[in-house]
């Protein structure tokens, strides 16, 4: 979407297992202490972290050198309530949208059945999610044979959309 823009890959999830709280956290500071405009996370579910919320917090009020980085997160695939971390007020909550212009539900018209996006109070914007041409990684460890892969979905599909016309959005006015 703004081919123009940078990416800094930050990986906050250990190999096996699940991350901490402290590792996301980690991983969200970094990223706007070392020049991160928009952090975009395909992520989220579980309790509510005061530590995750305040590494947010830092990095809307404190990024872009004062002027706050735009943080998204993926509003979730269970059909119901906005999870957690997109909660968070100072986060951009994603949600899906399907190729018919309407939220992602079982019964959408893209024939995926097996999941809805998350919406609800706390719901800030949804952006493409459905049958989405991503990379994919390169030989047998990646999702398809191939380099590439046609149908990504879910809110994790629809935040970096969303971080892309942010980033187009910044593009033409930085402030």
């Amino acid at each position: 979407i703004a081919y123009n823009a940078k990416i800094i890959p930050v990986k906050v999830f250990p190999t096996t297992g699940n991350p901490t709280d402290n590792m996301i956290a980690n991983g969200i500071n970094w990223a706007w202490q070392n020049g991160a405009d928009i952090l975009s996370n395909s992520y989220g579910g579980g309790s509510y972290s005061s530590t995750i919320a305040n590494a947010i917090t830092n990095a809307v009020y404190n990024g872009r050198n004062g002027k706050g980085s735009i943080v998204l997160f993926s509003s979730g695939n269970d059909n119901g309530s906005v999870s957690f971390p997109a909660t968070v007020t100072n986060a951009i909550a994603v949600g899906a949208s399907s190729m018919c212009d309407q939220r992602k539900y079982p019964n959408s018209c893209d024939g995926e059945y097996w999941w809805g996006s998350n919406y609800g109070t706390g719901l800030d914007l949804v952006a493409p999610g459905v049958k989405i041409y991503t990379t994919d990684i390169s030989g047998s460890t990646g999702y398809n044979s191939g380099d590439y892969r046609s149908d990504f979905n879910g809110t994790s599909s629809a935040c970096p959309n969303a971080a892309g016309v942010a980033a187009l959005i910044l593009s033409a006015n930085p402030n």
